[in-house]
């Protein structure tokens, strides 16, 4: 039986976000997985307060619920009027919590594709052919702290959408803009996609399929993501979602 892979993450509240009480404002679903199919949403709330991880968690929670639909009227390439319909459905399934700023990034992988959906910084690595890529660029603005957020007028061309044969895939990292430094870097020049840390992602992999299944497995993920070397390279609240076949 062809299965797939179950994605497995962790989340640490931010050395700055800790220091002034406040919460940590990544939201991560991991819905129900099964052999046919798993996934993940990311959203990444712009600030440090309760409201604000109240709005990307009701995102996160109606990001899955429009992305499933999404997997299932999309055919070959992206169709703007399907985008603008995700769009949609997604801040109509968030009911009544107030949609604050925060960035989306969502992942379903299935028997026939892998289907990503980004919309701001938070990034996504894949592994093919024992190579890592950066499908899509995360969205970056004039300043470092600047990116594009999920809101009501949010551009379709702002919806990023990237889709994989599933049989291509061998593995997955995704992660918020707080690990972006330790696993990309600029372009080449000439060049409009991320460098990739191929080692660091190579090392994580062959962690997490040593230790996954095992009952000490998400202690070590959660401190992995608590490694005073991350904490140099970003004080921003961190998440990690990892896959592998």
């Amino acid at each position: 039986m062809n299965w797939v892979p179950r994605f497995s993450g962790a989340q640490h509240r931010g050395e700055r976000h800790a220091s002034l009480g406040q919460p940590c404002c990544d939201a991560l679903v991991l819905p129900r997985q099964s052999f046919a199919l798993s996934g993940f949403v990311l959203c990444d709330g712009a600030g440090g307060n309760d409201a604000v991880a109240r709005s990307a968690l009701a995102s996160a929670r109606a990001g899955w619920r429009a992305l499933l639909r999404l997997r299932r009227e999309l055919r070959s390439s992206p169709d703007p009027h399907l985008l603008k319909q995700f769009q949609a459905r997604l801040l109509r399934h968030r009911g009544s919590v107030p949609l604050l700023d925060h960035t989306f990034l969502a992942c379903c992988w299935d028997r026939r594709r892998l289907l990503v959906l980004q919309v701001g910084d938070s990034s996504l690595l894949v592994r093919q052919s024992g190579q890592w890529c950066c499908p899509l660029a995360p969205a970056k603005g004039i300043y470092a702290n600047e990116t594009t957020f999920l809101r009501k007028q949010t551009p379709v061309s702002s919806i990023q959408l990237w889709q994989s044969p599933s049989s291509a895939v061998e593995a997955v990292i995704a992660f918020s803009d707080g690990m972006e430094s330790a696993f990309l870097s600029p372009p080449l020049l000439g060049h409009c996609l991320p460098e990739t840390n191929g080692p660091l992602a190579d090392l994580v992999i062959a962690e997490h399929r040593r230790r996954h299944g095992a009952r000490s497995y998400p202690t070590w993920l959660a401190s992995s993501l608590a490694d005073p070397g991350l904490a140099q390279l970003s004080d921003d609240d961190r998440t990690m979602v990892v896959a592998s076949r």
